[in-house]
């Protein structure tokens, strides 16, 4: 009987092992960006990271206010002239998601574009 609990125990202990193994790795890595608002553009304009990654980025405007705004997670944050904002999030989804300026200060705001490239 002895034995038969041992067994049980320990293909149990091994099953919790190789399930928090599995959630340590699909936790992805953590990627950091600088990304600048400037003459209405982003630099850069582009931003490519793997499904489940952290993203950090720190945004920053330096002309006039500015804001970096992605629809599908939920993210809009908005820089004064001269000053940076930081913000993380989970990369969760692949695929390719827009982020712009949504601020009406200038109709040109509105050119602002870039993209996040979940892979």
């Amino acid at each position: 009987m002895r034995a038969v609990r041992w067994t049980i125990f320990a293909t149990l202990a091994a099953s919790v092992v190789l399930l928090v193994t599995a959630a340590a790795q699909d936790q992805g890595a953590t990627r950091e960006f600088q990304v600048r608002g400037s003459h209405y553009a982003y630099t850069p304009a582009e931003i490519r990271v793997n499904r489940n990654d952290l993203v950090k980025i720190t945004f920053g405007a330096e002309d006039i206010a500015h804001s970096l705004t992605i629809d599908d997670y939920r993210i809009s944050k908005r820089a004064g002239a001269g000053q940076s904002v930081t913000f993380e999030f989970r990369a969760d989804r692949a695929g390719r998601f827009p982020f712009y300026c949504n601020l009406a200060q200038d109709e040109r705001c509105r050119g602002m574009k870039g993209t996040l490239i979940v892979e």
